[in-house]
């Protein structure tokens, strides 16, 4: 019952630090959640991700820009499909390590200065880094959260969402159809919903003291975060 009540609190934080940076859910949740209780990876968290992005696209709908999002879909479908080859014939671990590193050094680059400028090609190549990620780990925030991080925090969330309610559903359709997902996901993916709902809530009272400088630190932060995850926790 501890247990249970910390995976509650975990998840509680970290679907308020997605309602509040755009991301973070899985970044957050996925590397304490393996240990505590590991049937909640990579399904069920993919199902909250869903729900979770779903909510935060209606809310900021109107800050969508349609053909950034469009590039972020076609390069998430290309991870998405890279991730199921990778889960159905070869070992991931090398493939996260390497995404791992990868994202640390772009943390450490937007640290000392750099910025990356959203184009097609960097569009292409984050949401193919994020739709692998999400479909192998749950957590795939990262690419698209630092390819995002100076925009304004309504369109951070506008976009981010729309990009993650496609890769999370084509995701968990893929899991199913290839037999790494079944019903027992689903149920305790809705044990999980009072704990997002909460974390929803409690991100209200917390998006209205947060500035884009606040954000894109903690953008930075939970990026960081997830490359150390990717790194240690799944070698």
């Amino acid at each position: 019952m501890a247990d249970f009540a910390f995976v509650y609190l975990i998840l509680i934080i970290g679907a308020c630090l997605q309602c509040v940076i755009g991301f973070g859910l899985g970044l957050l949740c996925v590397p304490v959640l393996y240990w505590l209780m590991p049937e909640l990876v990579p399904a069920p968290m993919i199902l909250n991700a869903l729900f979770l992005t779903a909510l935060l696209m209606i809310k900021h709908r109107g800050a969508i820009d349609v053909r950034q999002t469009g590039m972020s879909v076609l390069g998430g479908t290309v991870g998405v499909i890279l991730a199921a080859v990778v889960m159905f014939f070869v070992n991931a671990q090398q493939y996260q390590l390497l995404l791992g590193v990868s994202i640390l050094v772009v943390v450490a680059l937007s640290l000392v200065g750099f910025t990356p400028r959203i184009t097609n090609l960097t569009s292409l190549l984050a949401s193919v880094a994020s739709g692998f990620l999400g479909t192998t780990t749950s957590a795939g925030g990262a690419p698209m959260g630092l390819l995002y991080q100076a925009e304004d925090k309504d369109k951070i969330k506008a976009n981010l969402s729309a990009f993650f309610v496609f890769i999370n559903l084509f995701g968990i359709v893929t899991l199913l159809l290839t037999g790494s997902a079944d019903m027992h996901d689903v149920k305790l993916f809705l044990l999980c919903l009072p704990a997002i709902f909460i974390g929803w809530g409690v991100s209200h009272f917390i998006n209205n003291n947060l500035n884009e400088h606040t954000i894109r630190g903690l953008i930075l932060l939970v990026a960081g975060l997830s490359g150390l995850a990717l790194i240690f926790i799944h070698r």
